[in-house]
């Protein structure tokens, strides 16, 4: 897997090169290539070509070389051509670019800086003595300053931005590590709590199991027999017994309180006391008096109920007190669902602000806790004294928002029944969703996603949907230019066309205003600077189209009518190759 991703990159990195080193040489093709009496030669033009393919090859291995070998192929043009177009551009973008890289690739910047100095300074010293000229000395070192320097420290710029960029996603990667360390650990914890779970039931069923072997040993009549082998069994039991206790003293955490839970208390019981607590709830699919909550349940699934039960009331009251909580059972065929919903925290009574916001906007308790127990009973002591938020461990595990872990060990115990968890923000208040198969199933996945890697994800998000919308707005801007230039040439052929047999009638020496009468209502706008034959002196020439059609292939066929003196002295037609093989008609005032 490593060997293809490495083998991909290699590929990308080559590819990408290869289509920089064709661009970087078009400007050189066109220096070889050009009509000019100063083009380059054969040899010059390919030595410029493999020269570039060199600076491109040296570009992610030595970027000092590479720099360097543009701006000596810049100024070694700028030598042999001077201060000419043929002399500065071939290979100044070869010059600019490799610089901008050397600067975003280079790791230090003394090397660039060096290399740059020494170059100023030998081009200061050769160039004006190699062509007697301080005019382009001063050009050469002018433009190893623009050319060079500036880009080079832009492209240091931008290696600054990735390197601030990439430590801070390595910083979010090691927060995101200790976060799950700490989720294992609460998931772990949980897993414990489930251990002490399994050794009450397990251990009350077991001691039935002996009560009731015991009760038989002694039963009066039993054969001597049957009494041995029932005095085996029974030991064999409260062994057992022991064996349970010993593992569960291995796996329990002594750094975390007894648990606050009430033993044998059922959902209605402990919103009960909720409720008796002055927390305002309001329960559904609950059987009142404190009756079991209709069919009976696994073991493992009623306290895994109860567990979510608690936990959601305990968020609740810690981080939107006062706020309404609604507790929804929905007993299935398969199932049972367990929704928890509380409202948003009512508005502080001396700001009129609703309790405070913890990270990621979710709600707390904040002061807003505070000032309401000294106003009045205080629901979250009341709660401390009930029970339902009595222990550090609840202190520890609050809502993930709120710098705590309780859902997250919430969760362990849903996924390890094989149920689902949902837990999200929902009309100012929070909702804890749980589905619990009523025959516990494989573990599923009701993992809660840790608020670091949800801002990476939502960070890349924005990345991406910051580049799609670069790419498409120069798309779109490009599409929009292409179809309003394509629109106005199309506008411009079919407003400005005249007539074959309206300009065959026209004549030289006639009234410009009779001409004007046959004329189109504009003329052609993109024909400014159209090669023809001589202009009469002083005359006003305007252009006219020979075809409507925006498509046709003969579309640049003019028609030109210079006017002077409120006279048209000059009718020519002007074919869109000029000189014409032959000129076909023209007519000239003398």
């Amino acid at each position: 897997m490593r060997k293809t991703l490495a083998d991909r990159i290699i590929r990308y990195h080559v590819l990408t090169d290869v289509l920089l080193w064709a661009a970087l040489c078009l400007p050189v093709l066109w220096a070889g290539l050009t009509s000019a009496e100063e083009a380059y030669t054969g040899w010059e033009t390919a030595a410029g070509l493999l020269l570039v393919g060199g600076a491109v090859a040296l570009g992610r291995s030595v970027p000092p070389a590479s720099m360097l070998l543009a701006l000596t192929l810049w100024e070694a043009s700028v030598v042999s051509r001077g201060e000419t177009t043929l002399g500065i551009a071939p290979f100044l973008p070869a010059a600019v670019v490799m610089s901008y890289l050397a600067g975003v690739r280079m790791t230090r910047s003394r090397p660039g800086v060096l290399g740059l100095a020494g170059a100023t300074a030998l081009t200061a010293l050769l160039v004006p003595a190699l062509t007697r000229d301080l005019g382009a000395g001063f050009v050469a070192v002018v433009g190893v300053a623009l050319f060079g320097a500036v880009p080079w420290l832009t492209g240091r710029g931008r290696h600054q931005h990735l390197e601030l960029a990439r430590s801070g996603w390595e910083r979010a990667e090691q927060l995101e590590r200790a976060q799950q360390i700490i989720a294992d650990q609460a998931r772990l914890r949980e897993r414990a709590r489930i251990a002490g779970d399994m050794h009450d039931l397990l251990g009350h069923e077991l001691s039935l199991i002996a009560l009731r072997i015991g009760g038989l040993e002694v039963a009066p009549g039993l054969d001597a027999r049957y009494r041995d082998a029932a005095g085996e069994a029974r030991r064999a039991v409260t062994v057992a017994s022991e064996r349970l206790q010993e593992i569960i003293e291995v796996l329990r955490d002594d750094s975390l309180p007894s648990s606050p839970d009430l033993p044998g208390e059922s959902v209605a019981e402990l919103v009960g006391r909720a409720r008796a607590s002055g927390v305002p709830v309001e329960a559904h699919g609950l059987r009142e008096g404190g009756a079991r909550e209709g069919r009976r349940l696994a073991p493992m699934v009623e306290r895994a109920v109860h567990r979510v039960v608690q936990e959601a009331l305990t968020n609740a009251v810690k981080h939107a007190p006062g706020a309404p909580v609604t507790v929804r059972l929905d007993h299935l065929a398969d199932e049972t669902v367990v929704t928890v919903t509380n409202g948003a925290p009512p508005a502080h009574p001396a700001s009129g602000h609703p309790g405070g916001r913890g990270r990621e906007g979710l709600p707390t308790g904040g002061d807003h806790g505070r000032d309401h127990g000294r106003e009045g009973p205080a629901p979250r002591e009341e709660h401390r004294r009930e029970g339902l938020i009595a222990t550090g461990e609840h202190r520890r595990e609050g809502l993930i928002a709120g710098g705590g872990y309780g859902l997250i060990g919430l969760a362990e115990r849903v996924r390890l029944c094989g149920g689902t968890l949902r837990a999200e923000r929902r009309g100012g208040g929070f909702e804890l969703a749980v589905r619990l198969p009523h025959v516990p199933g494989p573990a599923g996945g009701s993992r809660i996603p840790s608020p670091s890697a949800a801002r990476l994800g939502e960070a890349r998000r924005r990345v991406r949907r910051a580049r799609t919308l670069a790419v498409g707005a120069a798309l779109a801007t490009c599409a929009g230019a292409a179809v309003a230039v394509s629109g106005f040439m199309a506008y411009d052929t079919v407003t400005s066309a005249l007539p074959a047999a309206d300009f065959d009638r026209l004549r030289v020496g006639q009234d410009r205003a009779g001409v004007e009468a046959v004329l189109p209502a504009r003329p052609r706008a993109d024909a400014a600077g159209r090669p023809g034959p001589p202009v009469p002196a002083g005359a006003e020439c305007l252009h006219y189209g020979k075809h409507r059609d925006p498509f046709a292939e003969r579309r640049g066929d003019l028609y030109r009518l210079c006017f002077r003196d409120g006279r048209l002295v000059g009718k020519d037609f002007l074919p869109a190759a000029w000189p014409p093989p032959a000129v076909a008609r023209q007519e000239t005032a003398r």
